[in-house]
């Protein structure tokens, strides 16, 4: 992997160096797969879920008792696709070795009724996934389970946005996944997503089929003490200066989110050598100055009692209590009833969240943008 010009990464895993502390978190992995435990990483978005994974991922393959798969579902809007993503992850990860294709994978790949076809100029193989039929999916589940169980050595698969399952046409998805995931125990599951309210809807609730099947992880916000020397250091490695109160003040405002952190943080490495605070300023406006085309969607999104209490939350931040007379007739919000019914769809969408007892706007730049209206 190159080395990236700017050690504030977004989005992808660049390796340890540019990853910051989570050594519990690592500790607590490693403790749960070695012992057979399969693990739900429990989050609010953006704090580095993804991340932590590979970062995991690297120290189970340096190890040599592991292999490892990573499948991410985002796209997967049926059983259909799911199995596509996971059929794809699985050539990409085992299917190709220096003198071809292993007669294994060939033998998968004819199990679930895929085909490989060669690009005709870098003769790079691909998978073409047709699968069998409609219909089929618990086959093709099973032939990828044996392929993962007969590995040498012990798989973990780590399924990201795992939950889109709940959301398949399909009735039985999350039974199907649950029964394949008990079929082969030698394999182990990391189960990740971005949607905290459903993820632990699929593990919590008793009429589920996932129902207390997997160790609940809980990533909070990287603490100042971590944060902070990790930062300073790679500001200091190009001789660039940046205040400790001024890192403090960013993770407050960042409001412990590891992607807003990175984000500021990358624009201010890019262009400062001494950090000033007009600076920050100056990058924060920036930075949701680009994001006003997709925030200014968001009234057209909701109506107009929901937006007008989303904002409300978004400016009073944080805020105890939304049902409050003070809060509500300081926004002029209209009765309690409708404010209560604006609040739980907001919950439901995630746009708004309960944390410690307080109500937040989920994204941060988000929220930020709307206070300043």
């Amino acid at each position: 992997m190159k080395k990236p010009d700017n050690p504030f990464v977004l989005n992808t895993y660049h390796g340890k160096a540019y990853f910051c502390d989570r050594e519990d978190d690592l500790i607590a992995l490693q403790e749960h797969i070695k012992n057979g435990r399969n693990v739900v990483l429990y989050a609010w978005r953006r704090l580095g879920k993804s991340a932590l994974v590979h970062r995991f991922f690297e120290e189970l393959e340096d190890s040599g008792d592991y292999e490892t798969l990573y499948v991410d579902f985002l796209g997967a809007i049926s059983m259909e696709d799911a199995i596509k993503e996971l059929s794809s992850a699985v050539f990409e990860r085992f299917g190709k070795n220096k003198s071809g294709i292993n007669a294994t994978i060939q033998k998968l790949i004819s199990s679930i009724g895929a085909t490989i076809s060669f690009d005709p100029i870098s003769g790079t193989p691909a998978l073409n996934l047709g699968l069998n039929s409609s219909g089929n999916e618990e086959q093709s589940l099973h032939a990828l389970g044996e392929f993962l169980d007969q590995r040498k050595k012990r798989v973990v698969v780590a399924i990201d946005e795992f939950q889109q399952v709940a959301t398949y046409s399909e009735s039985n998805a999350e039974a199907m996944f649950r029964t394949w995931v008990q079929k082969f125990p030698s394999i182990r599951f990391i189960f990740s997503g971005s949607h905290r309210g459903m993820m632990s809807e699929m593990f919590l609730e008793k009429n589920r089929p996932f129902y207390l099947s997997a160790q609940l992880l809980s990533l909070d916000p990287i603490p100042f003490d971590k944060y902070n020397p990790f930062i300073q250091a790679h500001f200091g490695a190009k001789r660039k200066v940046i205040s400790e109160e001024i890192v403090k003040s960013i993770l407050d405002w960042s409001r412990g989110q590891t992607y807003t952190i990175q984000l500021i943080c990358n624009y201010l490495y890019a262009q400062c050598q001494e950090v000033k605070v007009a600076d920050v300023q100056r990058v924060k406006t920036d930075i949701l100055a680009q994001q006003q085309a997709i925030f200014a969607n968001f009234p057209k999104m909701l109506t107009k009692t929901q937006w007008k209490v989303f904002q409300a939350i978004a400016k009073e931040e944080p805020l105890r209590n939304p049902l409050s007379k003070e809060f509500i007739n300081k926004y002029r919000l209209g009765a309690t009833s409708t404010v209560s019914t604006a609040i739980k769809s907001l919950q439901k969408q995630e746009l708004v969240i309960e944390d410690d007892g307080v109500f937040l706007v989920h994204e941060v730049l988000l929220a930020r943008w709307m206070a300043r209206l």
